[in-house]
């Protein structure tokens, strides 16, 4: 954890036990006059620095909030992904999150199982996916979590990319004739859709082309889903990179 996450800027304790006071105290070692990054979900990042540690287990802190404008930011990047067994989703937003875009838009595909659709992990109150997002913003030092949605099709998926994102692609080994290689984030963002394990049907691939995207390809390989994921996040945000390592606090 290089980042500890706090649910308001108000927050100026950790109480006994909390995963955060455990990890401050056991981990990070922690006593009064230490300091380490912390962040609001979706908000600040700052620096905190402990003012005491109560018998009890108890940690006090102060934070030093960075500049808006130092804070560090999302790539504009959205990924949409065909909908996968749970255990590849998992590793999706791991990815994702990890590498960062600024939503995941998941669609149930044609040639999907629409069983996987009844996972827990889409149930209202699961938190699974959420939890995931939450270790990747404490693991890159960055506060701000990408937002993601359960689309029933491709279609509806598409409807909610805004019209704005000049740069548009699907993965497709089979189809495409061009590499991946996005010409950098514009304005309004990249778009990057990567199909479910067993890829594209031709009225996807038509409807894909109906709005804007360009397929390309990662190389002759057939990846699996989360190497794709990986590898197309990776390029998609290469055009953007602002340093925001943390220096040690």
């Amino acid at each position: 954890m290089n980042l500890v996450l706090l649910e308001s800027a108000d927050a100026r304790v950790f109480r006994a036990g909390t995963p955060q006071a455990e990890h401050l105290l056991r981990v990070l070692k922690v006593s009064a006059g230490s300091s380490f990054w912390c962040g609001v979900k979706n908000g600040a990042r700052g620096i905190a620095s402990v003012s005491e540690v109560s018998p009890a287990g108890d940690v006090a802190f102060s934070v030093a909030w960075e500049r808006p404008a130092d804070s560090p930011r999302l790539p504009p990047v959205r990924l949409l992904v065909g909908l996968s067994r749970p255990q590849t989703m998992k590793k999706v937003f791991a990815a994702a999150a990890e590498i960062g875009c600024v939503r995941i838009d998941v669609f149930r595909s044609e040639k999907g199982d629409p069983a996987y659709a009844e996972s827990s992990l889409w149930r209202r109150g699961d938190g699974t996916l959420a939890s995931i997002l939450e270790k990747a913003a404490e693991q890159t030092c960055v506060p701000a979590l990408p937002d993601f949605a359960l689309h029933a099709s491709l279609a509806a998926a598409l409807e909610a990319v805004p019209a704005d994102l000049a740069e548009r692609f699907a993965l497709d080994v089979y189809e495409a004739d061009a590499a991946f290689a996005p010409a950098g984030t514009p304005p309004g963002g990249v778009a990057v859709a990567v199909g479910s394990e067993r890829g594209w049907s031709a009225r996807e691939r038509a409807a894909l082309r109906g709005n804007g995207f360009a397929f390309a390809h990662l190389g002759e390989r057939v990846l699996r889903v989360e190497t794709a994921v990986t590898v197309a996040l990776a390029f998609a945000g290469a055009g953007f990179r602002k340093a925001h390592r943390p220096p040690a606090a």
